[in-house]
């Protein structure tokens, strides 16, 4: 089953998002695997001119949302309260132009 996740962070966070990047990132090189998760595209979402990250962005493919929920339950981002919102969503996937 395929989730989408879209998470804005909280406003004014850019400095504590940039402090927890590395724990975040070695967390994703690990986690998903654990925890029976396939994170088939992810990355932060941008203000319009790509230059200042403001969120995340995940298309995930996991057996059921339970998975999901405990991914992100043990993010560094969610432990660092860098996301004020946190949508997460199944998703079916019609076209992939890929």
């Amino acid at each position: 089953m395929h989730f989408v996740a879209h998470a804005l962070d909280t406003p004014g966070a850019l400095e504590r998002r940039q402090a927890v990047l590395s724990r975040h990132r070695a967390y994703l090189d690990t986690a998903p695997q654990r925890l029976g998760v396939r994170v088939l595209l992810s990355g932060p979402l941008t203000t319009d001119d790509g230059l200042t990250m403001i969120g995340s962005f995940f298309l995930l493919d996991a057996e059921d949302r339970v998975a999901v929920d405990a991914l992100f339950a043990g993010d560094p981002m969610a432990a660092a309260d860098i996301w004020t919102s946190l949508e997460v969503n199944a998703v079916t996937i019609r076209q992939n132009n890929m």
